[in-house]
């Protein structure tokens, strides 16, 4: 569902690769995003594959990131893109305006300033930050005279965006935003999820009466080691099969996962895998945290029993089992290991309900979600 001043049109070929169309002129971008224990790493996953699409534009990006103890600018560079590190906090953050203001380390004003004074004077401004609202789109706008596109998930707090990107399923984007997003163009729903390209051309999940296998992520950081309850979970629900995990080296928890991992049978872990989408499509159950890769696990239509590990899930996961999309434990904030494991067995037992579960993702997501914004982002810039 797109909204707000403009519609843009489709340059999408029949593969999803982007089209240019006349008059595009190649733009710059500057993506400010963070990534920490607190936060995790999903933020930063969805604009890597926002700047990748971007890039297939021929746009220019450069990454602004603050230095909030995980070493992932340096994978970034790594992996061929421009950085600008901001210098790290020097004090607890005093409590801010937003929820989530202690996410950025600092005051979001200051936070603005600097952000400014490492970008240039770039085209767009994409930020993916829960701890920015209104006062800092202004102030970027303002010092850098860039168009401000924010990458959201709450519409909890005032926006001053020009283009506001919410790929989480919901009945109405314009009434979740309504009297926080000014004349902002809405671009809303998974048909703008933010994945690499290469989920839309991966292998899709083939259901299977039997599950033969189980995989588990938990996100990039698992703070909570969520990840060993979902293995007794499986143990008590008395599944004999193979078992794979994946897990990032921002895993606080790694070192003692390993070790979990080394006392069991049938059971593996992958560490910074560069693409999970054959792990997704590899397993007849993936158990995960609903974040950022349920869009993923949905692309490659998996069926997918979903943990609730943050607050701000709560405006991914429920819609998912409203609609059978996905499933849950109940109740369903719940993280205890018996009603872990009582939503496992009950998968299990149910090949039917699993065979739903992959069709009804799989129709939901194509993969071709961030090349859409990516083209929105063109022709916006371009009328104004």
């Amino acid at each position: 569902m797109a909204s707000g001043r403009h519609r843009h049109s489709r340059r999408l070929d029949a593969r999803g690769s982007a089209v240019p169309g006349p008059g595009l002129k190649s733009m710059r971008v500057a993506i400010r995003v963070d990534a920490s224990k607190e936060i995790g790493t999903g933020h930063l996953v969805r604009c890597v594959a926002l700047a990748a699409a971007l890039k297939k534009f021929g746009c220019e990006i450069r990454f602004v990131m603050r230095d909030l103890g995980l070493q992932v600018a340096k994978t970034l560079q790594s992996g061929g893109h421009s950085v600008e590190l901001l210098p790290a906090p020097r004090s607890v953050m005093p409590h801010g305006c937003t929820g989530h203001a202690a996410w950025a380390g600092v005051d979001q004003i200051q936070d603005a300033i600097e952000t400014a004074e490492n970008i240039g004077r770039p085209d767009w401004v994409v930020v993916d930050h829960y701890a920015f609202d209104s006062g800092w789109h202004s102030m970027v706008r303002a010092r850098s005279g860039a168009a401000i596109a924010a990458i959201d998930d709450l519409a909890d707090r005032p926006l001053a965006a020009d283009l506001i990107i919410d790929h989480n399923l919901h009945v109405d984007h314009r009434r979740k935003y309504a009297g926080i997003a000014g004349n902002a163009l809405l671009l809303g729903g998974p048909r703008y999820a933010l994945l690499s390209q290469r989920y839309a051309d991966a292998p899709r999940y083939v259901p299977c009466e039997e599950v033969r296998s189980i995989g588990i992520f938990m996100g990039g950081v698992d703070l909570g080691n969520i990840s060993d309850r979902v293995l007794q979970g499986i143990d008590l629900a008395g599944f004999k099969g193979w078992v794979e995990l994946v897990s990032t080296s921002s895993n606080p928890n790694l070192a003692e996962l390993r070790q979990i991992v080394g006392r069991r049978s049938k059971t593996e872990i992958s560490v910074d895998l560069p693409d999970l989408s054959a792990f997704f499509a590899k397993h007849d159950l993936q158990i995960g945290a609903a974040g950022g890769a349920t869009w993923e696990r949905c692309c490659i239509g998996a069926p997918s029993l979903l943990l609730i590990v943050a607050e701000n899930q709560m405006s991914v996961a429920p819609a998912l089992f409203e609609q059978g999309i996905a499933a849950g434990v109940t109740p369903q904030r719940s993280l205890e290991v018996k009603d872990i494991r009582d939503a496992i067995s009950a998968l299990v037992r149910d090949p039917a309900r699993r065979a739903i579960l992959a069709e009804r993702s799989r129709a939901l997501v194509d993969g071709l979600g961030a090349l859409r914004v990516a083209e929105a982002m063109h022709e916006h810039r371009g009328s104004r």
